[in-house]
Formats: structure tokens, C-alpha cells, sequence
């Protein structure tokens, strides 16, 4: 009401793992499929930021926030009387553990009007004083178009999808003949776009990638030692793992390489294809070796909702 009485947004915290909470609690009380579609990023006078984010980048986000603000904690969070903290704390850990992807989950449900978000920023946000550019402004070096929302678009809309991520990473749009290329190559076993600001990616049944060409994605892992330990850092990640022995190194594969898998002994780059990687950054994945034998590709690097392979 207030809102409207005002002609204005307000601004909620939900993200993609509470739209997928909204999902169990409405199917267990009998809800139909319009209940996969609550929670829309834009619904009037409403707006979802944090529906843009994956979880790391969520994460991220409230760190920052923290710094400069308090931030509270419903106590009644964890009091297990209520079926949607039941969802919370007991269903969903369950489906996380067999990688449960809730932002392609969410995009697969909803779509995004780039005419109304404009609309939502022209008369909220006063683009003269800002101190700093867009593209400056914007942490997040990629996007992604989630596969099932893209082959159920319009030739327009998926146009208009792919010139609203290219705008919030401070890109302009990518010119029609181009787009018009892309969109062919989609029919084939992958698609891809490059220029020298940006690139977009999709394999046959992947998701679309949107990714700024100065992300962290396309530089070469480095890996440094200090004492007993080894330190690896790629994708603006750094880890430590412990190197007693000083046998571990981090390497580039060999071509035809092969790595110690459940199943037997599997080649890496079918590892890396497995887990759709993007080709070009197939090259990037840090890999694990002992006494120069391949033992683990660190997928989490890449992706912390991915494994790495094979497991501790």
C-alpha cells in the first residue's frame, strides 16, 4: 500500500533458494503449476535483486552488506513448529547434497521484461550522479540464460535476454547480424560469440553463457608453496592444501591424459565435457597431481555447486 500510494518499488531479499522453499511449502498444501511461478523478479511495485545472483554470489553480497549495515536474524528462523523452516533446515540440505541448482531452477520458471526494468531504473535511480561507470559498478563478470528458458523464447525475446545481461555487465547490445548467427549455431552441437569485450557461449543442452572477456574465468590457474603447504588460486579463489610431502603440484593435462575416476580410469577432457564446462575454459580448470600424475580436477573452482572429481 504504501508503495502505491507513493508510485514506488520496495525491495526484498528473496533469491532463488527461497523461491524453491515457496515451491514444497505450496505443493504440500495442494498448489498447482502457477505455484512454480511465485516470486517473480519484477511483479508490480516489488523487485527481487538477489534473484540475479547464485548462491556464492549471494553470499558475497551480504558479507558486503554486513560490513556497512546490521544485519538480523528472525529468531523464529529455526523453530521447527513451522512447516517452511521444517523445508528449510531439514528438506532442503537433503536435495543440496545431490546438487540441487536452485537459480537454473527459478530462471526456468520465469522471465524477464527488459522494457519494465528500464522503465524500474529511469525513475529510480538518477544515472547523472553516478561517480562511477556501470560497467565499474558491476562485481559479477558473467551471466547465465538458463537452456530451458532460452529454447522457450522468442527469437525477440531471446534478444532482448541477451542485451539485458550484456547490459548489467555495462555492455551495449550485440549487433543483429551477429545475434542472428548465433541463434543458428544454437541448432547445432554449440554456439559462440565473441568480440573484444565480451563472449557468449551455449553447448547443445547447456545453459547460454554471458561472460566478460576480463573475467578471471580465462586466466591460467597459479599455485604457490609455503612451507608444508601448496596454495592455488583461479577465478578470484585461493585455496590451501596441505603438502607435507611436497609431492603435489598444480599441472595442465597432456592431451589423452587420464584420471583415477569410480568407474576406472577416464580421460580428462571427458571429465570436463561431462560437466559441461565451456571449451575455452576447459584449459583454466586447476588439476591436482601427485608426483605428476593427475589425482583430483577441482571443479568447485569453477563452480561451487560442482564436486571435484573424484572426491575426498
Amino acid at each position: 500500500m504504501l508503495s502505491r500510494s507513493h508510485n514506488s518499488y520496495y525491495v526484498t531479499g528473496h533469491h532463488p533458494r527461497d523461491y524453491f522453499e515457496s515451491i514444497l511449502l505450496h505443493l504440500t498444501r495442494g498448489g498447482g503449476k502457477n505455484a512454480l511461478q511465485t516470486l517473480p523478479p519484477l511483479s508490480p511495485n516489488r523487485f527481487l535483486p538477489l534473484a540475479f545472483l547464485e548462491d556464492k554470489e549471494r553470499l558475497d553480497c551480504y558479507d558486503r552488506i554486513g560490513e556497512s549495515y546490521p544485519i538480523y536474524e528472525d529468531e523464529s528462523n529455526m523453530d521447527l513448529k513451522f512447516k517452511r523452516n521444517r523445508i528449510r533446515n531439514e528438506v532442503l540440505p537433503l536435495l543440496e547434497k545431490e546438487n540441487l541448482n536452485y537459480y537454473s531452477i527459478y530462471w526456468n520458471f520465469h522471465s524477464w521484461d527488459k522494457a519494465e526494468f528500464e522503465e524500474f531504473l529511469s525513475s529510480h535511480i538518477d544515472r547523472n550522479s553516478e561517480a562511477t561507470s556501470k560497467k565499474d559498478s558491476v562485481k559479477t563478470k558473467h551471466f547465465l540464460i538458463p537452456h530451458q528458458t532460452w529454447i522457450q523464447s522468442s527469437k525477440d525475446k531471446k534478444k532482448t535476454l541477451i542485451d539485458l545481461h550484456l547490459d548489467l555487465l555495462g555492455f551495449p547490445s550485440v549487433y543483429k547480424a551477429p545475434f542472428e548467427d548465433f541463434v543458428r549455431q544454437t541448432k547445432g552441437e554449440k554456439a559462440f560469440l565473441q568480440n573484444k569485450l565480451f563472449t557468449i557461449y551455449k553447448s547443445k543442452l547447456g545453459d547460454i553463457w554471458i561472460i566478460d572477456n576480463s573475467s578471471p574465468l580465462f586466466s591460467l590457474p597459479i599455485s604457490r608453496s609455503e612451507g608444508n603447504d601448496l596454495y592455488i588460486r583461479w577465478n578470484d579463489q585461493e585455496r590451501r592444501i596441505s603438502n607435507q610431502e611436497g609431492k603435489l603440484s598444480l599441472q595442465i593435462p597432456r592431451p589423452g591424459e587420464k584420471i583415477q575416476v569410480s568407474i576406472g580410469r577416464k580421460e580428462i577432457s571427458e571429465c570436463l565435457r561431462e560437466k559441461k564446462i565451456p571449451f575455452f575454459v576447459r584449459e583454466n580448470i586447476p588439476i591436482l597431481y601427485y608426483e605428476n600424475k593427475p589425482i583430483q580436477i577441482l571443479f568447485s573452482f569453477f563452480d561451487s555447486n560442482l564436486k571435484d572429481l573424484p572426491q575426498n
